[in-house]
């Protein structure tokens, strides 16, 4: 597709084990300074889980809050590759009425992103520099506001979503990533409508199934 925008840093994802809808994120989205925040800020519970990916090369994990089965998705940006990579399987509880004052707080379908070091093109043509271990808070008012419209989705999101999806349900654990070449739980009540995004983005791919609707 030829009005695909080179935005290697950028989200695209589903939820909830479907192929529809897609999300979109720019990475001049998700990286604005607003949502920015050192790892010492998060909640303890995140800090270890980051440190667990790191070291075991892994792309990303699901983490349920004390509410029952939402919860947040951690991911580390350096851990996102060519292949199809599964999230990380044990299970962390965290329970963000019981964090100490200072924590940033998170709530339920947030997503923190644990950035590489580079630059963002910033929305008005700013350079947004990102620090390798700095962290990103994208909440769902954020990321659920664009969705790819099926006519304007490139080959390449088609076939890596199929994809992530089909090795999901053979192996019965949640394929969270893949950065190609080109049940029950309600959303919250103030997640807002879907607008069609401006134009597709070459991009990581995500499943982040466990999110559900």
């Amino acid at each position: 597709m030829s009005n695909v925008i080179d935005d290697r840093r950028g989200l695209i994802f589903t939820i909830n084990g479907e192929l529809d809808p897609v999300y979109q994120v720019e990475s001049s989205t998700w990286a604005q300074p607003s949502n920015r925040c050192s790892i010492a800020e998060l909640p303890a519970e995140i800090q270890a889980r980051i440190a667990s990916l790191k070291e075991t090369s892994q792309p990303g994990a699901f983490v349920k809050l004390v509410q029952g089965e939402v919860g947040v998705y951690v991911l580390v940006e350096t851990n996102i590759k060519r292949m199809p990579e599964a999230a990380a399987e044990e299970e962390t509880i965290l329970d963000p009425s019981a964090q100490p004052s200072g924590t940033r707080a998170l709530a339920p379908y947030d997503i923190v992103v644990c950035s590489k070091q580079g630059a963002v093109h910033g929305e008005n043509g700013e350079i947004i520099d990102t620090q390798e271990g700095d962290c990103y808070v994208l909440n769902c008012q954020s990321w659920g506001r664009f969705f790819l419209p099926p006519l304007q989705e490139p080959a390449f999101v088609t076939t890596t979503k199929s994809f992530l999806l089909l090795l999901e349900q053979l192996h019965d654990k949640n394929f969270l990533s893949m950065c190609p070449d080109p049940a029950g739980e309600a959303l919250p009540p103030d997640f807002g409508p879907t607008l069609p995004a401006f134009a597709p983005i070459n991009c990581y791919v995500l499943n982040l199934s466990s999110f559900q609707r």
